[in-house]
């Protein structure tokens, strides 16, 4: 073997192994996304103890479901009932807060009497 097919075999297997390790990862990140569709009412996020999301969506009782994220403009949809589909944001739950939702799509429904 010459020296120079030695360091392209090395230079092979090592940018092989990266690509292997890379193609993994993104695999298993598209995995994890979780599709969520759920109904409640959206609020703006307060001082809480867990500190993520702008917005949360709650049920008719006022408990919180998800803390919520978006591109959409949710202050549009404060204190209306909606339903939201969206990605469940990996790394979440934190310091005992609720599941963060990263928002996609809102469909409004009446507006909250409450």
């Amino acid at each position: 073997m010459t020296r120079e097919y030695s360091r392209f075999l090395r230079i092979f297997t090592i940018c092989s192994a990266i690509f292997l390790v890379v193609c993994s990862y993104a695999a298993a990140s598209g995995a994890e996304k979780q599709e969520v569709t759920a109904a409640g009412i959206i609020k703006k996020q307060g001082i809480t103890s867990y500190m993520y999301g702008t917005h949360v969506l709650t049920d008719d009782k006022g408990k919180t479901l998800y803390a919520l994220r978006s591109r959409i403009d949710l202050d549009k949809y404060i204190s209306r009932k909606v339903i939201v589909k969206g990605y469940l944001v990996t790394g979440y739950p934190t310091d005992s807060g609720p599941d963060y939702l990263n928002v996609r799509s809102v469909k409004p429904g009446q507006r909250n009497e409450n």
